[in-house]
């Protein structure tokens, strides 16, 4: 080959190749994102139910030592997408009972880069009532303190996430459901509790804690602690993860 026959061939590679940049550049800019926060407030009675959902999210409990709840939605949507989220709350009183209904929805569906996490805040003096609901998220419920111990109950599912809960003795029972992912449950230290688990592919794992067990396989667990205070009631359930119980 003569050396001008080179000279182009390479020309014609090296042009192809800035071409397959300028492209990928092209094809695979990062999508702007935008952030927004909804925050609201509400002052709660000595009891509260809370029933919170998003479509696609992370949830995490917190205690404050202020005298309301705050709900806070942290808000990621593609750029001009905003209007397809919609958060809402409402509220019921009735007597020494608050009801607080709050959801986060998307209009459209597969929206990968469209989210809502919510963080709850909640004051140490009520009795609480949790149901949280991830389409797609992990929640989190670490040690709250609270005053009312023993009284308090938390219902928790994710369609795709990680479940961790932790118990300083605050509640009367724990169900916490995940379909793909793992439930770890951390206990105050000789807890007492009834346990139901069941896993479809992963295991059951409770280091370090005595059971008296009435089923005891490698996907299924019932039983109840030997020793301990407290009557702590479990119902768990990992479709595809690990199930993890254990003193703190």
């Amino acid at each position: 080959m003569k050396s001008s026959a080179k000279f182009a061939l390479v020309g014609v590679i090296a042009l192809s190749v800035t071409l397959f940049v300028l492209a990928s550049g092209l094809f695979f800019t990062p999508v702007p994102i935008e952030q927004r926060e909804d925050k609201t407030v509400y002052t709660p009675s000595l009891n509260v139910m809370l029933n919170a959902t998003t479509f696609n999210g992370n949830i995490e409990i917190q205690s404050t030592t202020g005298d309301q709840i705050e709900l806070i939605y942290n808000l990621k949507a593609t750029r001009g997408e905003f209007s397809t989220i919609k958060t809402q709350t409402d509220e019921i009183k009735n007597g020494d009972q608050t009801t607080l209904i709050t959801k986060a929805e998307s209009s459209v569906y597969g929206a990968s880069n469209n989210c809502a996490d919510l963080l709850i805040k909640l004051p140490l003096s009520s009795q609480y009532n949790l149901t949280l609901i991830s389409g797609n998220g992990n929640i989190i419920v670490p040690k709250l303190n609270l005053n009312r111990v023993s009284l308090n109950r938390v219902s928790v599912s994710t369609t795709n996430g990680n479940i961790d809960i932790k118990d300083d003795g605050v509640y009367a029972s724990i169900e916490a459901i995940s379909m793909n992912g793992n439930v770890r449950i951390g206990l105050a230290k000789d807890t007492s509790f009834q346990v139901a688990a069941i896993v479809v592919s992963g295991s059951i794992e409770h280091p370090g804690i005595m059971l008296d067990t009435e089923i005891e396989t490698a996907t299924r667990l019932k039983g109840t602690t030997s020793t301990g205070e407290g009557t702590l009631a479990l119902t768990l359930m990992a479709v595809n993860g690990k199930i993890t119980m254990e003193y703190l």
